[in-house]
């Protein structure tokens, strides 16, 4: 799903505004000489004598001319209007399109209400998405349980496939997330209090990722995660958990684990990717006017970051089998750990929103290869069938 629209920033133009008020004066004025000639001068326009016929052709003479000097002012602001506007939109294109990439940067606008809900989605840079430690889960009653599902709700509603406390304003080691994006596969739905990863795979794959938070399709980079993790948390009722999650969701849980330590998918891109999303960064933080932005993470939070973030660009091997062989001829002793996977799934990267937009494993699992044992002849109603 692609809910992309071109966002650009209303400029109040002192001279428009002028030239659009001189357009409603003329038109009005002009309007009325018009009203006054139809209905006042033409019942009396048939003259008696010489006199009154002649006086009665002057007084229209002299009330065309008056429309004439009151349309010309009004053609001309009109035509002010006209370049103006031509400038105005020139001007936009050139400062907010002013490359390739900036003619691509669509801002993916969240939704400003949701239904069944007051609550919002909490967009950088504001504070609480860096807010660490979160308050912990201590109460599970109904009020909790209607709490998430209304961050349920939002999350389908913004086509992600998962939704942490602090993207809604709310301080709470509390996320919920469905791998599948899909509301109708409700098995798949989870709701994770207090979690704690407790072990990550070695072995990590590298994918695109976006944001919510984040807002923009162009805002997605290169992520590594681990390609499986073992967790613990409380879920909805308070009972404790613990599991080993691998693929996709072992992905979507990391991100959203992230949000609970004020982490965001933009702080895990490689150097080429955060310079590439810089554009998409300044927008979001032009938009919000309050001072108390928080651009960077907590330090200590960025230190201990599992696994470490990419320091350059994974690039997908060009042939599987040379790959394979290439990392046959290295050291034995040393265990591969990247798998990298640039290619985007459904719920990746540009174009497909990350965790906020559409969801789902989706790609091609790889099929492995059954060993073909040979038939016992002895179990067989033929025994010279092996």
């Amino acid at each position: 799903v692609n809910r992309c629209t071109h966002h650009t920033p209303i400029t109040f133009n002192k001279q428009l505004l002028i030239s659009t008020f001189s357009i409603l004066y003329h038109c009005i004025f002009t309007l009325f000489l018009i009203y006054l000639v139809s209905f006042r001068l033409i019942p009396y326009s048939a003259p008696i004598n010489k006199k009154e016929k002649k006086m009665a052709t002057n007084y229209f003479l002299y009330t065309m001319l008056l429309i004439t000097a009151f349309l010309a002012p009004a053609a001309e602001a009109l035509l002010n209007y006209q370049k103006l506007k031509l400038n105005s939109s020139s001007s936009s294109s050139k400062n907010y399109h002013s490359n390739d990439h900036n003619l691509n940067l669509q801002m993916r606008l969240n939704p400003t209400s949701f239904k069944n809900t007051d609550y919002t989605i909490t967009e950088f840079p504001r504070p609480s998405l860096r807010r660490f430690p979160n308050d912990p889960i201590v109460t599970f009653d109904d009020t909790f349980s209607a709490k998430t599902q209304e961050m349920m709700e939002i999350m389908y509603q913004a086509k992600g496939v998962g939704l942490a406390a602090p993207q809604i304003g709310l301080n709470e080691d509390l996320f919920v997330y469905n791998p599948s994006g899909d509301q109708s596969v409700n098995n798949l739905e989870r709701v994770v209090c207090n979690p704690t990863i407790t072990k990550y795979a070695k072995e990590v794959e590298v994918e695109e990722e976006g944001c919510l938070s984040l807002r923009s399709d162009d805002c997605a980079g290169q992520v590594a995660r681990s390609v499986w993790i073992e967790a613990e948390y409380q879920n909805e009722l308070g009972q404790k958990v613990r599991r080993r999650l691998k693929g996709f969701e072992a992905r979507v849980f990391q991100h959203e684990y992230d949000h609970l330590k004020g982490i965001l998918c933009y702080d895990r891109f490689p150097p080429e990717d955060r310079e590439a999303v810089q554009e998409s960064i300044h927008k979001l933080m032009g938009l919000y006017n309050e001072n108390d932005a928080q651009i960077e993470p907590d330090s200590e939070q960025v230190q201990i970051m599992q696994p470490r973030p990419l320091t350059a660009r994974r690039m997908p091997p060009l042939d599987l089998e040379q790959s394979q062989s290439e990392a046959g001829a290295g050291d034995d002793k040393e265990e591969a750990t990247v798998v990298a996977n640039t290619k985007s799934k459904n719920g990746f990267g540009a174009g497909k929103g990350g965790f906020g937009a559409g969801g789902g494993s989706g790609g091609k699992k790889k099929e492995k290869k059954k060993k073909i044992k040979p038939r016992n002849g002895r179990f067989s109603s033929n025994p010279t069938f092996k």
